[in-house]
C-alpha cells in the first residue's frame, strides 16, 4: 500500500517544472541580450568603456532576476531568509573549494597555454580606475550573489525536488553543467582551449558549491566560496 508521501512524490508537481522553464528561458535571455549589447558595443553603439561593462553587466543580471523574482513570488516560504546563512564551518568549506578550484584553474592555464592567468593585466598609460572599480563590483560581488542565488538556490533546488533520493546528486551535476555553458556564451575565454578551460572550471566550482548547499541547505558559503574565487582574480590581475 502506498503511504500519502509516496502518493504526493509520484506525482508530478508543475509550478516546480514551471520554474525551471522560467528559469531556462531567463537564462536564455540573458545570453541574447549579452551578444547584441556586445555587439553594439564593439559597433561604437556604446562609446564609454564605463557604460559598456555597465550595459553587459545589465543584460545578464536583469533577467536573471526577473527569474528569481517570478520564481519566489509565486512559491512564498516564510523562512526563505535562513538558506542565506553563513556559519563557521560553511566558511572554512568555502576557503577549501577556492584553493582548490584555484590550483586547478592554474594546472589548467599552464597545461594549455603556460600560464596561470593570473597575472597582472598590460595596460598603457594610467588606468581607469573607475572602469576597474565599476568592473571589480560586478565581478565579486554582484554577479556571485545573484548566480548562486539563481543556480544553487533555484534551479538545483527545484530540479533535486524533481528527482528521486538516489538520483538527487545530478541536480547537482547538471546545475554546474548550465552553470559554466552559461559563462562560455558569454564570451568567457578568448580561443576555444581558454574557452574549455573556463568551461571545466566553472563546472568543478559549481559543482562543489552545488555540493556544499546540498550538504548544509545553506547558499551562504557558496556565495562566499563564488565571491572569493572571482575576487583572488581580480586582485592578481589587477594592472600595476
Amino acid at each position: 500500500m502506498s503511504t500519502e508521501s509516496d502518493v504526493k512524490h509520484a506525482e508530478p508537481d508543475t509550478s516546480r517544472q514551471r520554474d525551471l522553464v522560467i528559469l531556462l528561458v531567463a537564462l536564455g535571455v540573458a545570453v541574447i541580450l549579452a551578444r547584441v549589447v556586445g555587439g553594439v558595443s564593439r559597433s561604437g553603439g556604446i562609446p564609454s568603456p564605463v557604460l559598456q561593462v555597465l550595459a553587459a553587466d545589465l543584460a545578464v543580471w536583469l533577467p536573471l532576476v526577473a527569474g528569481i523574482v517570478w520564481v519566489l513570488r509565486r512559491s512564498p516560504n516564510p523562512g526563505r531568509g535562513r538558506i542565506l546563512r553563513l556559519e563557521i564551518g560553511d566558511a572554512i568549506f568555502a576557503i577549501g573549494i577556492v584553493i582548490l578550484v584555484r590550483v586547478f584553474d592554474a594546472f589548467l592555464g599552464i597545461a594549455f597555454g603556460g600560464r596561470t592567468g593570473l597575472e597582472p593585466v598590460p595596460t598603457l598609460g594610467t588606468p581607469d580606475i573607475t572602469l576597474l572599480v565599476v568592473s571589480a563590483i560586478g565581478i565579486v560581488l554582484v554577479s556571485p550573489f545573484l548566480e548562486e542565488v539563481f543556480f544553487r538556490g533555484l534551479f538545483q533546488r527545484r530540479m533535486a525536488e524533481e528527482l528521486t533520493p538516489r538520483t538527487r546528486f545530478m541536480a547537482v551535476l547538471l546545475t554546474a553543467f548550465l552553470f559554466a555553458v552559461l559563462h562560455v556564451l558569454l564570451g568567457a575565454g578568448t580561443t576555444q582551449l581558454d574557452g574549455f578551460r573556463v568551461f571545466l572550471t566553472t563546472f568543478a566550482l559549481g559543482s562543489l558549491t552545488g555540493t556544499l548547499v546540498a550538504m548544509t541547505n545553506r547558499l551562504g558559503g557558496a556565495v562566499l566560496a563564488h565571491v572569493l574565487f572571482n575576487a583572488v582574480a581580480v586582485v592578481a590581475t589587477w594592472p600595476r
